[in-house]
């Protein structure tokens, strides 16, 4: 596989779905016009949307269409455009619309118009009429600053669900993203608390590894507390303004089936790049970074395919798992069942397991795991201690049974990972080099010495750094 693979022009796109369907066309980024293209979906086909339209503030784009049209024809484009996604949803599926503020062209300089007042007619409308479930605010630190006006800090995310008749039962799993509390309070539910609809999460600032030459990537941190909460594996989801990908390489990420679509080729190729450091599920991405940092050495370096097979399996095998979740199975219910007053045993159970999970060095098989994941699934990060040892242990228990129960040919695994992760890898014959760890688009130029302080190293550096134990050695 190319990364290449991943895109779809219009003219193959529409050549694809009107002979063999919606099959042919799914996780992809189709390049062309969202509001032609979704004429071209099924009705009834997208278990969930989440997506970010143009502002029409004359942003610079890198596109054929500009960020600057009547506000008519912006609006008319809007209307089109959520008509279809309203159509192609099914019913009790879930759209989260992220919008900010546009231009009231009509009004004096100055007057912005929020865009999901400018909308929200549009999805109450028939055919397909939405309800407004929920309106999550996404918080983010710095912000353009004003002179005359306060600086802007947030955007909103509306989530609309397309009823079924008269009924709207949305999927939710509130534990897939339950967060650590502000206190170990015992009235608190053991995992973690409920996120709420007031999300703080920082933009994606020059230097973190999802920058691209798009100038609005939102955090995938986003998407995947969305995609996690509000849609099962296998779910279609789609983005129809993709611009730097972020939605499908998380949908992807997640087991997700995904499909974008987006104006610029350019940003459609960046897209697919990441999509390329990308695994399907989170046990293949595990398996990628033990092949990456426990069996190659470094970047740059060539193995052979049996020699890659053959390591990560004596490291998989080695791994003694049992004892691992019995300890953290005594553990929990330990905490569980402690019906007495003052609950000590489930506070003493938070405390091992945060403390277990933040310990800056450790061979514990669980909490490599933990950080490994983390490099890839952002949301890791808010989950509380007993949510991160047990989702991590639990990865590390499937990819043991995958290799050790399974049947599967080691090798066949390895060629798989290897082929699934074009940008990471390149196999030639019987040989695969690694061509990188990092998973960033655009290089970033040391322009100020370092401090000295690993307070000050951006995180993917210091997060290198705590997986220096390896999991197996």
């Amino acid at each position: 596989m190319v990364i290449e693979d991943y895109i779809l022009d219009r003219d193959e796109f529409i050549a694809r779905i009107k002979s063999g369907g919606l099959k042919t066309v799914v996780n992809h980024i189709v390049v062309g016009d969202s509001a032609e293209l979704l004429q071209y979906l099924p009705t009834g086909c997208i278990d969930l949307v989440h997506t970010s339209p143009p502002y029409n503030i004359d942003k610079q784009y890198r596109s054929e269409l500009t960020d600057h049209s009547p506000q008519d024809t912006y609006s008319d484009f809007l209307k089109k455009v959520i008509g279809e996604v309203k159509r192609t949803l099914r019913p009790n599926g879930s759209i989260f619309w992220q919008t900010g503020y546009t231009q009231n062209q009509g009004g004096l300089p100055g007057d912005i118009l929020p865009i999901d007042i400018l909308t929200y007619q549009f999805f109450h409308s028939e055919p397909n009429p939405n309800i407004l479930w929920d309106r999550i605010i996404w918080r983010y630190f710095g912000g353009m600053a004003f002179k005359k006006k306060l600086t802007n800090k947030h955007e909103t995310i509306l989530w609309y669900v397309k009823p079924d008749g008269r009924l709207a039962e949305p999927h939710f799993d509130v534990d897939q993203i339950r967060e650590k509390s502000k206190e170990l309070d015992k009235r608190n539910n053991f995992w973690g608390r409920n996120p709420g609809n007031v999300w703080e999460v920082d933009r994606v600032a020059f230097g973190a590894r999802e920058q691209s030459s798009h100038i609005a990537v939102f955090p995938e941190e986003i998407s995947e507390k969305l995609v996690r909460a509000c849609s099962r594996p296998d779910s279609l989801i789609l983005d129809p303004f993709s611009g730097s990908g972020t939605l499908p390489k998380v949908a992807r990420s997640l087991g997700r089936r995904w499909l974008g679509i987006e104006i610029s080729r350019e940003y459609a190729l960046e897209s697919a790049k990441r999509l390329g450091y990308q695994q399907s599920s989170e046990v293949r991405t595990l398996a990628s970074c033990l092949i990456k940092f426990e069996v190659f050495r470094g970047p740059g370096q060539s193995l052979t395919i049996d020699y890659i097979a053959e390591n990560l399996e004596r490291r998989i095998k080695r791994l003694d798992t049992k004892s691992l979740r019995q300890n953290f199975d005594e553990l929990v219910s330990m905490a569980l069942s402690d019906n007495s007053r003052a609950k000590s045993m489930k506070r003493e159970a938070w405390v091992e397991l945060d403390k277990r999970i933040n310990k800056w060095r450790s061979s514990d098989p669980a909490v490599v795991s933990d950080r490994y994941l983390s490099r890839d699934y952002k949301n890791r990060r808010n989950l509380n201690g007993p949510s991160r040892y047990q989702t991590g242990l639990a990865t590390l228990e499937f990819l043991n049974d995958w290799v050790s129960l399974s049947g599967q040919d080691i090798k066949d695994l390895v060629i798989s990972i290897v082929a699934e992760e074009p940008s990471s890898y390149r196999i030639i014959g019987d040989t695969v080099t690694l061509l990188t760890t990092e998973k960033r688009l655009k290089r970033v130029e040391q322009t100020i010495e370092p401090s000295a302080g690993d307070a000050d190293k951006p995180e993917e550096e210091a997060l290198e750094d705590e997986l220096q134990p390896k999991l197996l050695l």
